[in-house]
């Protein structure tokens, strides 16, 4: 009796080895890296100040002697004024009471004041 006492310790005690074992070597599940936040859905500046970049070959070149720059044009490329608006053919500027229509294949970089 105690010959089969033992051996039913010894046998419950291999299984228990084995399951053990056998869990070891189970992969545990992947971890999954935390999800980004939501980026911000950038929307136009619509009424902020913008300076825009134009494309130097865009420029015009010959000004007839006394003619003043048009409104919102700087002598480096730059057009200033508040957007108003801005699609792919258009972007809008505004500078006092003018509107500056700018091609967009013309336009090289935007700033814009917050």
């Amino acid at each position: 009796m105690k010959t089969r006492a033992i051996a039913i310790l010894l046998v419950t005690m291999a299984a228990g080895v084995s399951y053990l074992d056998m869990r070891a070597q189970t992969p545990a599940k992947p971890t999954v890296p935390p999800l980004p936040p939501a980026a911000e859905k950038l929307a136009y500046p619509y009424g902020k100040e913008c300076v825009v970049t134009l494309d130097p070959q865009a420029t015009r070149t010959s000004v007839t002697a006394g003619a003043s720059d048009p409104a919102g044009f700087q002598a480096d490329g730059t057009l200033r004024g508040e957007l108003i608006y801005l699609a792919d053919e258009w972007c809008v500027l505004k500078d006092g009471t003018f509107e500056n229509w700018i091609p967009r294949d013309k336009i090289l970089t935007m700033r814009v004041s917050k």
